[in-house]
């Protein structure tokens, strides 16, 4: 019981950090947009860029990886 719990947590804070990075991301585009700029020059250069991407993409995958086994029973 006390390790659903974990995992219900683990679950949701992954989960809301996807989505305000994903929130961030997204501003960042409309504000690359407005002012002609290019996401490299707003992150800093092409490798910072990369590092925003990468963020998004564990992101994504810890929440699949919890979600899974949120859902997953364990018949031990």
């Amino acid at each position: 019981m006390k390790r659903k719990v974990l995992s219900i947590a683990v679950f949701s804070l992954s989960f809301l950090s996807l989505i305000i990075s994903l929130k961030l991301f997204w501003n960042m585009g409309i504000f690359v947009d407005e002012y002609g700029l290019s996401p490299s020059a707003v992150n800093g250069g092409d490798f910072w860029l990369l590092m925003d991407w990468l963020r998004l993409l564990l992101l994504f995958l810890l929440c699949i990886i919890f979600g899974v086994n949120l859902f997953n029973d364990d018949k031990k």
